[in-house]
């Protein structure tokens, strides 16, 4: 099946080279962006041993016998 707009892609004769390049720019990029924003995720990590959250308990469990 063909797509309905094919990309045309250009004959690439270093394609290692370019790879590399692709990598390094893309790895420049990142350590030049700031720090992430914490996610919601992020506080109720193992790592913050001072603050361990055993995360949602319900009010009333359920227990199904």
């Amino acid at each position: 099946m063909q797509e309905t707009d094919p990309e045309i892609v250009e004959y690439d004769p270093e394609p290692e080279r370019t790879l590399r390049k692709n990598l390094r720019a893309k790895r420049k990029k990142a350590a030049m962006a700031g720090k992430p924003s914490v996610m919601m995720g992020d506080y109720c990590k193992r790592s913050d041993t001072e603050q361990i959250s055993l995360g949602f308990q319900p009010a009333e469990p359920v227990n199904f016998d």
